[in-house]
């Protein structure tokens, strides 16, 4: 992730410091010359003041070998042992006007005359400036690759009676100094190394880290850290660009709204982790469907935006949702669970439906509602009339929102009454909403936002507490039925909410029933089961609502443990309507019930004749408006409860002259 200009300055600083290395180890080398030169200098001026200390000592060896006179044999081998001792490899002894007169080998005849006792002179001379130098000196010649000599004067009683040339073997002397000085070098090369190039690495590493860092930080700012998409900060500035083009290009854009339907149903089936990787898979799938000027972004929980320039045909557009449809609904499976993820998707055009990025969203989400609602082909594409309906939604919304903070919902109450007799049992408890004028918002309007905006769990909390409030002013036995949505098994706390409402009304769990849909049971069976099973416990009858209608698997009735069916109202409907074998479906349907000791209620009953019919199959309850709209409590209780008696029956005395559906 390092960018190129953070490598170019790394690969730079590297040749700097190759470079700053070489010239260190160049100058170590020279100085490291240079010293071995001026040690075997030293060496020599040392080894040569020594030998010229003996030669003028008292034996004066000096005067015998520049004169020649009583010239000891044995005192010259005496001479040359101790040369020999010092590592001298030769000497020569010139008089005071530079003449050689004696010299102990001859390196231009050294394979005729080596070592010749007496000496030879092979007749050279001194340069006079050598000679006519004055006082103690020394001249050391050292060429580096041959044994080093040293020429000085021998002086005795402050006057100079001749001259000292030494020629000494120094091989074993360099070689040990050299060796001294590169293992001495070496050290300091990696002292220094460890003192410069060591921090040098170090403070790269750290800058990389720091230049990854940056970078991650840049990534972080302009894409959602779990699909690694755009992030809507982004894709607003990246589509506000292409909108300030297009005024010049006059090219259409297609902005897509994409939702994934029923996250949260997935997160509360499998866990957020799993939620999670289900966007990390779809978020791939969506890119990968995308050409690559298409831009793609993750602009909320589970909402995804995607831009398609140069739209030349809408149709293309069409063809390009059908095609993120397909590649998204490729089924998922994880732990067990086979997950088919869904899409809604809307579009709006630029410029025609917006020309800034938060008009062509809101368009675009307009339309993806209403393709959520009617799932009419792959895609909805945005209709000016949409955003009043959108308008209107959320209107209804800010109501919901004011109710649950408020306990703003209201509770209507439907009776239920026996099959044979007519005899009030109980009462369906519906949930209404007004909005400020007063007026009745219909539940099919209300209830799809409030499942959708999570507003379900805290509506149904305050439906079970109201509900049993209100029983418990009504006589017993009659009891209250109230709706659950799968929502509220979802956090496994259903149970106790419904003991604490039971408890505060002190009423018995024998005058409260929950009614559940048969689509609930599709999805996580064994939790509902067990939270059915403590409900059941309580005294609670657990009915199965708008039996008939949906996916009517008879396996569930024996897993779990209902007490009561109800027949959907579409049957009285298609009863009539005169439509054939409804009468043996729904005499089956009361047969299969009684038989696994169930009861049946059936729902919409709106005539006599319907009633009758549903008495002489044995149908035990009876609902519609037959017998009685949804009205509030305080209408209930006067148009039903007013000299309420447990055996009263419908279609006689007072009731058959009413001209409202009452039992009294």
């Amino acid at each position: 992730m390092i960018s190129l200009l953070t490598k170019r300055l790394f690969w730079t600083s590297i040749l700097g410091a190759a470079a700053i290395f070489a010239v260190v180890a160049g100058s170590v080398l020279a100085i490291g010359h240079e010293a071995v030169g001026r040690l075997v200098e030293a060496e020599m001026r040392s080894r040569g003041q020594n030998f010229a200390d003996l030669l003028l000592g008292p034996q004066r060896y000096a005067d015998a070998m520049l004169t020649g006179i009583a010239r000891d044999p044995e005192a010259e081998n005496f001479v040359r042992r101790v040369a020999d001792l010092s590592s001298i490899d030769g000497y020569a002894l010139f008089d005071r006007n530079g003449e050689e007169v004696f010299r102990s080998r001859s390196e231009r005849y050294e394979w005729l005359l080596r070592d010749r006792p007496g000496g030879v002179s092979t007749g050279d001379k001194l340069s006079a400036s050598t000679v006519s130098r004055p006082g103690a000196w020394q001249v050391v010649s050292d060429a580096g690759q041959t044994n080093p000599s040293v020429i000085m004067p021998l002086i005795r009683d402050g006057r100079t009676i001749g001259f000292l040339s030494v020629v000494s073997d120094m091989i074993a002397e360099r070689y040990h100094y050299q060796s001294t000085l590169a293992r001495t070098y070496a050290l300091v090369i990696v002292v220094v190394l460890a003192a410069t190039i060591v921090p040098f690495v170090l403070f790269h590493r750290r800058r990389r880290r720091i230049a990854e860092a940056d970078e991650r930080i840049r990534f972080l700012a302009d894409h959602d850290s779990l699909t690694q998409l755009l992030n809507r900060r982004r894709m607003q500035e990246a589509c506000d660009q292409l909108l300030f083009k297009i005024r010049a290009t006059r090219e259409e854009i297609a902005y897509l709204y994409v939702d994934l339907d029923d996250l949260a149903e997935i997160n509360d089936r499998c866990g957020q982790a799993r939620g999670d990787e289900i966007l990390r898979i779809v978020a791939r799938r969506l890119a990968a469907s995308l050409d690559e000027e298409d831009l793609v972004a993750r602009i909320g929980p589970d909402d995804f935006a995607i831009v398609r320039r140069r739209v030349s045909d809408r149709r293309l557009v069409g063809e390009l949702a059908q095609k993120l449809s397909e590649a998204v609904g490729e089924p998922v499976e994880i732990d067990g669970h086979q997950i088919v993820p869904k899409i809604s998707i809307g579009c709006a055009f630029a410029p025609e439906h917006g020309r800034s990025h938060s008009e062509l969203v809101k368009h675009a989400e307009i339309a993806h509602f209403h393709h959520k609602a009617d799932r009419q082909g792959p895609l909805v594409f945005f209709e000016p009339q949409m955003d009043e309906v959108m308008h209107r939604r959320r209107h209804v919304e800010a109501h919901i929102k004011r109710a649950v903070e408020n306990d703003g919902f209201e509770l209507f109450y439907q009776p239920l009454v026996r099959g044979h007799d007519g005899s009030l049992v109980g009462f369906e408890a519906l949930v209404r909403l007004r909005d400020e004028k007063g007026t009745l918002i219909p539940p099919s309007e209300f209830v799809p936002i409030a499942e959708a905006r999570g507003y379900v769990k805290a509506m149904g909390s305050w439906v079970i507490r109201e509900a049993t409030r209100q029983i418990a002013q009504w006589p017993a036995p009659l009891f209250v039925s109230v709706n659950l949505s799968a929502v509220q098994f979802v956090d496994g706390d259903l149970v106790a909410i419904i003991r604490s409402a039971l408890d505060a009304a002190g009423i018995e769990g024998e005058r409260l029933e929950v009614e559940v849909v048969e689509s609930l049971m599709l999805e996580r069976s064994t939790a509902i089961l067990d939270q059915l099973f403590a409900l059941k416990q309580l005294g609670i009858s657990i009915d199965m609502d708008d039996f008939g209608t949906g996916y009517s698997s008879l396996g569930y009735l024996w897993r779990f443990p209902f007490d009561k069916l109800k027949v959907d109202q579409s049957f009285m409907k298609a009863l009539e309507n005169g439509e054939p074998n409804v009468k043996e479906i729904v005499r089956t349907i009361v047969s299969l019930a009684h038989q696994m000791k169930m009861k049946v209620t059936t729902e919409g009953v709106e005539t006599e004749e319907q009633a009758r019919f549903l008495a002489s199959l044995g149908c035990d309850q009876l609902q519609g408006y037959f017998f009685g709209k949804p009205l509030p409590a305080g209408e209930i209780a006067e148009n039903f409860l007013v000299g309420y008696r447990r055996n009263d029956r419908f279609g006689e005395g007072a009731r058959s002259a009413a001209a409202i559906r009452r039992i009294a």
